[in-house]
Formats: C-alpha cells, structure tokens, sequence
C-alpha cells in the first residue's frame, strides 16, 4: 500500500475517523478502509506520524509504504517521513494529544523542533498542543529563544508581540532594541511584559501647550502622569496613550486640595478645559473651581463651551422649545463628579 492511492480519496470515512483525524478522514479511508482498523488502533504516536506524512505529502518525491509507518520501529519510521528528522521529532509524537493536527501545524512544528532553543521548550512539555506551536512560530525569536513568560502566551498574543517588535525596529537602533527585548526576556508574566512592550512603543510626551504656572504644573512624561494617577487614586494612567497622541494634555493644580486638570484639543478655540478632578474623582469645590478657572484663562487656554458643543446647540436651536445652558454651568459641568 502507497501513498499514490492517495489520487483515489474516499468519502467513506467513519465518524470516529473523521472525529480523530478530520483534516484526513477521507484520505486515510482510502488507505485503510472502514472500519480502517489499523489506524485507530495504532499508538497515537504512529497516528501522528501518519498524519505528518500526509501534511507533507506535496514534498515528497517518490511513494511510501504507509504500512511501514505502524510496524517499522518508530525512528526508523520517522525518518521515512523526514530525513533527516530533528532531535525529539519521536519523542514529540508521543505527547500531541488525540487528534490529528493541521497539516500547518506538523509542518511548523518539525521547523521548531530543528532550532535548538524552542526545541528544548518542547522537549520538557508533557504535552505539545497546536497552539503552543502557534506562539512560538509568532514570536519574535529572542523572546522565542528566552522561553519564559513570553513562551506561556497565546497565538494572538504572540502576534501582537511580534508585530510591536517589528515597528519597533523600524525606530529603535539595533543595539538599543536588544537591550529593550533582554529585559522583556526577563518579565515574571504576561502581563508585565506586555507592560514592558507598551513603554517601549510609547514615543516620549509632546511638549505640553503652555509651559504652566506656578501654581498649574504640566505633566510631562509618562511616569509624572502614571505618579499622579496613583496619588490621586484615579484612571489618569489611561491617559498617557493620548498625550503622546496629542489628543490631551495633562496638568496638576499644587494649592490645596490639589485637582488634576485636562485639556483637549479644540478645531476652533485650540486647546481648552475638558474635565478637573479632586482625589479619587472627585468634584472639584467651588473656590478651587474659580481658582483653577482664572489661571487657564490667564494662561490662554478657552474655558467654556466647546466648538462641537456650540455646533450641537445650533443643530437644535431651530426647536420653539429650545433652551441655552449659560456658560457658567457648561464650565461647572467639566468640574463635576459624573
């Protein structure tokens, strides 16, 4: 029995066929006829192996003996199917669980298992799954190579890592970016390390629209915006990502109570008052609020209504029930606890 049955492929694949080996079924029933006893009894070693020649079959340049692949002692087999076959390719069939792979997945996992260090990652898992495979084929190959946190993510994640790293060498000097991936390498879970990433992909701050006040200070990198989100006790850390993109600008009022102040930019004033919180969100108190209020307008920034809020209030003035909110409670609005 060879491979070149393989132009007859059936339809009369069983369903326990078609549950094990799906991306098969029909092939296989064409090897080994229903009730295809020799295949589902064999090893789930033997079955992967099987499998793993049938992925590779556009590679091959002349017939196999399929029967070979379940009677011939396993490495002699597995080199019928890849020669010259890593290190640990029989040793990795015996722990890819029940069900066949895709032929995608074989095929990227005989790659893995020739480069020494995701071979070793694959080595010491007792059991091998398609998608492990998945991330370390995604990943960058330093943090690849590294193993450790990065090795534990999903697919998905391992392509957004990948994808951060290769604009980022578009920016970064290569020296400069293998530091930066040495201490990614080094993160104790997914979670810092994406942290790690995302500050290094961060550009560094704009300058801030006006140079503040004594009494107004500007937050001007990343790190004095995340302090004062924890000093404050609020979101402000998810704020960073729009000073960098120029769509806010962060200050902080130092006279007591103390208030974290925001400004946006506007298509007709330029940039203006958006919101201005206490600790833990708070509203900001009457006489901080004038406070705060006369030292943007001494600074030159708008503090009133916004262009689409007075672009809003035209749409809608047509309306003979139509009511103007005066100035003073729009600005009261930006300083109020939603």
């Amino acid at each position: 029995m060879t491979t070149l049955v393989l132009a007859k492929a059936t339809e009369l694949a069983s369903p326990l066929l078609r549950l094990i080996a799906p991306p098969y079924a029909d092939v296989l029933a064409a090897l080994w006829p229903a009730p295809h006893t020799p295949f589902v009894t064999a090893p789930t070693a033997r079955r992967h192996l099987v499998c793993l020649m049938l992925a590779r079959e556009a590679d091959r340049r002349a017939p196999l003996d399929v029967s070979v692949l379940l009677g011939a002692p396993l490495r002699r087999a597995v080199r019928l199917v890849v020669d010259p076959a890593p290190d640990g390719l029989a040793r990795a069939l015996e722990h890819l669980g029940e069900i066949a792979w895709a032929p995608e997945d074989y095929r990227a996992l005989v790659a893995l298992l020739g480069d020494p260090k995701p071979a070793k990652i694959l080595r010491h898992a007792a059991l091998i799954e398609p998608a492990q495979v998945r991330t370390l084929c995604a990943l960058p190959k330093p943090l690849r190579d590294a193993g450790g946190a990065a090795a534990r993510v999903t697919a998905s994640q391992a392509k957004l890592l990948s994808e951060a790293h290769e604009l980022l060498a578009r920016r970064l000097p290569g020296e400069v970016l293998a530091q930066r991936m040495a201490v990614w390498t080094r993160a104790s879970s997914a979670k810092a390390l994406f942290n790690l990433v995302a500050d290094d992909f961060r550009r560094e701050l704009p300058p801030p629209p006006h140079p503040g006040t004594e009494r107004l200070k500007p937050l001007e990198t990343a790190a004095a915006i995340r302090d004062a989100a924890r000093r404050y006790r609020n979101c402000l850390a998810n704020y960073v990502d729009y000073a960098i993109d120029h769509q806010s600008a962060v200050y902080e009022w130092l006279p007591a109570p103390g208030a974290v102040v925001e400004l946006t930019p506007d298509s007709y004033f330029g940039w203006r008052l958006d919101q201005a919180r206490l600790e833990n969100n708070k509203s900001v108190d009457d006489a901080t609020r004038a406070a705060i209020v006369a030292e943007l307008r001494g600074m030159g920034i708008h503090v009133g209504r916004s262009a689409w809020q007075i672009r809003r209030a035209l749409d809608r003035a047509a309306s003979p029930t139509f009511e103007l909110e005066s100035v003073d409670a729009a600005i009261a609005d930006y300083f109020k606890d939603d």
